[in-house]
């Protein structure tokens, strides 16, 4: 009877949890939003690393660009793996042909998330901050 009403719980707690398909699609869409605004950012705080003419200040600004993008990617990357069924739904609905597997989407995440963790840390000891 325990392993019963266990299950039961489970069952019933998983899907509390499970989005609607309105729902999914207004967080898709704001966490897509935020990722577009970070790249517009990005495109005007982006400076040459290397350019021993840029002052310090302003690559420490570029790099948090960069790095609140990836941060951006990676929420909605995240976002993305953890509802794949749901994108994969509102793909098809929207007539997007979309091919990406789970697997690519993993992937990226892991090289988007490593980026930003490489980011933020040299960001540590800066004022400007990723987050």
């Amino acid at each position: 009877m325990k392993l019963f009403t266990f299950i039961i719980c489970l069952v019933t707690a998983n899907t509390c949890f499970a989005l609607t398909p309105e729902e999914f699609e207004q967080e898709y869409v704001r966490l897509k939003s935020e990722l577009n605004r970070a790249v517009l950012q990005n495109a005007i705080d982006s400076r040459d690393y290397n350019d021993e003419k840029i002052p310090e200040e302003e690559k420490f600004q570029s790099q948090s660009s960069w790095c609140k993008l990836a941060k951006k990617r990676v929420n909605l990357l995240d976002f993305v793996v953890k509802n794949y069924p749901d994108y994969k739904e509102l793909m098809k609905k929207n007539n997007q042909d979309d091919d990406s597997t789970l697997k690519d989407f993993k992937k990226f995440y892991k090289s988007q998330n490593a980026m930003y963790l490489r980011l933020n840390d040299a960001l540590k000891d800066t004022e400007y901050k990723c987050e």
